[in-house]
């Protein structure tokens, strides 16, 4: 072959193969194959009855769930938090410490229901890999001192639902609770700014895009309650709303 054809073939050949190297190296990982799993040591409950779960990761969107132990197998639900697909640390869950067992489960779901509400038993069945539940134990240090005190002091039910945002509408529309219930609302939007107002329970929240809202109220009245946005959001803001029932 003739040296100035040669030289050129070669030199393009050998960009491609580099880019094709790079392109290779290049890729990341997608969070879709992120290995289940999760990390929690025992601990005392704390004097707000929170535990806290060293670190978790997820390849979707779920739920971080406390079951008390029975017969050394997961049993009551007795807390919960959202967990959105990736990784976390540090993460902090409220339980009900009235059916507090000496150990617990630290377990994966799945938000594979109606999203941002947690449904299980029902749709948000646990995280299997490999045929294995992806779980924790842990113990409770103090159990005894707070089932003491527990008995003196009823814990309040606590509920916890992702609401997002986008023009123009909350999903979901309309979430259910009962009177005394501590509710707690993760607040995302999918486009741009939006409020979240329920001006019955005190309730003017700014919903701002990449960030997470957190509002916490506890239910105490007893009726239909409409949310509302009230940062104009486009034409379709003024029937931007959802609903609140308090049973």
């Amino acid at each position: 072959m003739n040296k100035k054809i040669l030289l050129p073939v070669l030199a393009l050949g050998s960009l491609l193969f580099l880019g094709a190297g790079c392109i290779q190296k290049g890729q990341p990982s997608t969070t879709s194959e992120l290995n289940p799993s999760i990390s929690v040591s025992n601990q005392s409950l704390s004097a707000d009855n929170q535990l806290i779960i060293n670190t978790a990761s997820i390849g979707d969107d779920g739920w971080i769930v406390i079951h008390a132990q029975e017969n050394e197998q997961p049993g009551a639900v007795i807390g919960y938090t959202s967990l959105l697909k990736g990784n976390a640390e540090k993460i902090k869950i409220t339980i009900d410490k009235t059916n507090l067992t000496p150990y617990l489960i630290a377990e994966l779901h799945y938000d594979r229901g109606e999203k941002g509400v947690f449904e299980f038993p029902g749709n948000d069945g646990p995280v299997i890999k490999d045929q294995q539940v992806i779980m924790k134990e842990f113990s409770v240090s103090n159990y005894a001192e707070v089932r003491k005190d527990s008995s003196k002091t009823p814990a309040r039910v606590r509920k916890e639902f992702i609401i997002t945002a986008k023009q123009w509408s909350f999903s979901p529309s309309v979430i259910k609770v009962k009177k005394g219930d501590v509710v707690v609302l993760k607040l995302k939007t999918l486009d741009v700014a939006h409020s979240y107002s329920i001006p019955e329970f005190g309730i003017n929240a700014e919903i701002k895009p990449k960030e997470t809202t957190v509002v916490e109220f506890t239910a105490d009245k007893i009726g239909s309650f409409t949310s509302a946005c009230k940062i104009y959001c486009g034409v379709g803001h003024a029937g931007m709303t959802g609903t609140i029932v308090v049973e």
